[in-house]
């Protein structure tokens, strides 16, 4: 009886494990295919006009794109639900995900973008020629940046703590000294290589980092301080004769920006030299706020300010987006930068939620991972606005080129890597046991050179860093100047 017993219970636990293993098939495969139809969606809402029946190449890129950047993000709980039952084989899922992103962040999205931005209506081969000549350079210098970097740095070292001792067993209720039982064991570092494919993924990564860092930092506070001041500088009703004057005052703005434009040409976006380069971006951003204030001032009049509780919705948002920015900066500095951990905080909680329903976990995992994206996002627009330092492209419902929605799906695969391994540091306890577990916090943390960012957590301080300087930032200088306001005709041209 006790040993059929036995066999019923160890019938009825894989019978368990299977259905749990089905249920995990079948959650995967409707994900995938409800992030491939967001990604439709995405693009459909924010495409411009002037791209609806054209640039299908940019149209199916982008929507791969984001498909990929999302499913990088949800392969850790992926992961995590696998453990168990390791019926998934995640080392193949990660590197085929992150192979893909790589393809589609250097070799498909560039070239797309060297031949949108190339168009030439009198010359279809010069478009070709210039997307082809600029891809060779991409691909040669990514290509031999690659072989260079795996044949000398391709090589990890993995710190082992080795425990020896030489005398009689200890019994269960016996007691030793330190000199006979160290607590320290004597730690050295065992040498290993990495694929190709490990090492490609590492390299993404690590680019990944700086990009989320920088933007990610930034992002932190320039969501939920703009989303603030999106309901603070609400269109307020304004009658017949306001809005004429708020109209001229706007066409004196379009037309000063249309004789800039004119002076500054129709190659000043392929320009080289720092000066050209950085009055155009000063010109697209003087454009960006123009059409921005005439939908202000369209909805003020037309629709007398709007409507009041979709503000509030977004005051609302500004401080969940807050919260979840304070959440994100107590995570890093509680459970990774204080040695031991002053608590597991956020793992807990999306512990404690997979065991009362796994999905729940899953969702609040989601919730921050993706915020990281918003943020990344964000913060490029944020410092192209503010300083010029880089072209904005922005994404405007119903008006966003190909070009600039490629251009931030691409930013999104290059950080998407980083931000999963980022994830799998915050969330350690989480992710503990896991595929993820072993190929970041073995090989990839302790790469040659790269093993130095990240066991100094220097990626983490630096973010913490510019989110605060951010936030200080934001707080004393809000609203974002228009340029060109104050500027000469000439714009110093």
């Amino acid at each position: 009886r006790a040993v059929l017993r036995a066999l019923s219970v160890s019938s009825s636990c894989s019978a368990v494990a299977a259905a749990m293993s089905v249920w995990l098939i079948i959650v995967c495969t409707v994900m995938s295919v409800m992030i491939f139809l967001a990604s439709i969606y995405i693009l459909v809402y924010f495409q411009a006009e002037e791209d609806r029946n054209t640039a299908w190449a940019p149209k199916i890129a982008s929507v791969l794109g984001l498909t990929l950047s999302a499913l990088a993000i949800l392969l850790l709980p992926v992961d995590v639900a696998n453990r168990s039952d390791d019926d998934l084989n995640m080392e193949f899922l990660y590197q085929f995900v992150f192979t893909a992103i790589f393809a589609m962040a250097i070799v498909v999205i560039p070239f797309l973008i060297f031949h949108y931005e190339a168009e030439d209506p009198e010359s279809n081969s010069w478009q070709w020629w210039t997307a082809i000549k600029y891809e060779a350079v991409t691909l040669v210098v990514a290509g031999t940046t690659i072989a260079i970097t795996w044949v000398f740095l391709g090589y990890a070292e993995v710190p082992i703590t080795e425990y020896s001792y030489n005398q009689t067993l200890v019994p269960m209720d016996g007691t030793c000294s330190e000199a006979e039982c160290p607590s320290e064991g004597e730690r050295y570092y065992y040498t290993i290589s990495v694929t190709p494919v490990v090492y490609i993924m590492a390299l993404v990564a690590f680019i990944g980092w700086f990009l989320l860092v920088l933007f990610g930092g930034v992002g932190f506070a320039a969501i939920p301080a703009d989303l603030m001041m999106a309901y603070n500088t609400r269109p307020q009703s304004i009658d017949l004769q306001e809005y004429a004057k708020q109209k001229m005052l706007l066409n004196e703005r379009a037309h000063k920006l249309h004789d800039i434009g004119v002076k500054l040409g129709r190659d000043a976006s392929r320009a080289r030299d720092r000066k050209t380069k950085t009055n155009y971006r000063k010109f697209k951003q003087a454009v960006y706020f123009l059409e921005k204030d005439w939908e202000k001032v369209k909805v003020a009049y037309k629709e007398r300010g709007g409507n009041p509780i979709k503000y509030f919705c977004t005051m609302v948002l500004g401080l969940i987006c807050l919260t979840i920015s304070i959440l994100w900066i107590c995570q890093m500095v509680l459970y990774v930068l204080i040695e031991p951990p002053a608590t597991l905080f956020l793992n807990e909680y999306f512990e404690k939620l997979d065991d009362f329903f796994t999905l729940l976990g899953t969702v609040s995992y989601g919730i921050f991972a993706f915020y990281l994206l918003f943020c990344v996002i964000k913060g490029c627009i944020k410092l192209g606005i503010r300083f010029f330092c880089i072209e904005i492209h922005p994404m405007r419902i119903g008006n966003t080129l190909m070009n600039s929605m490629l251009f931030n799906v691409m930013l999104l695969l290059l950080t998407s890597p980083a931000i999963v391994q980022f994830c799998a540091i915050c969330f350690a306890n989480y992710a503990r046991l896991t595929t993820a577990d072993m190929l970041f916090g073995v090989q990839v943390q302790n790469l040659y050179i790269f093993n130095y960012f990240y066991r100094s957590n220097a990626f983490l301080y630096a973010m913490i860093s510019i989110a605060g300087l951010s936030a200080v930032w934001l707080s004393i200088c809000p609203r974002d100047r228009r340029a060109l306001e104050n500027d000469d005709d000439d714009m110093r041209l």
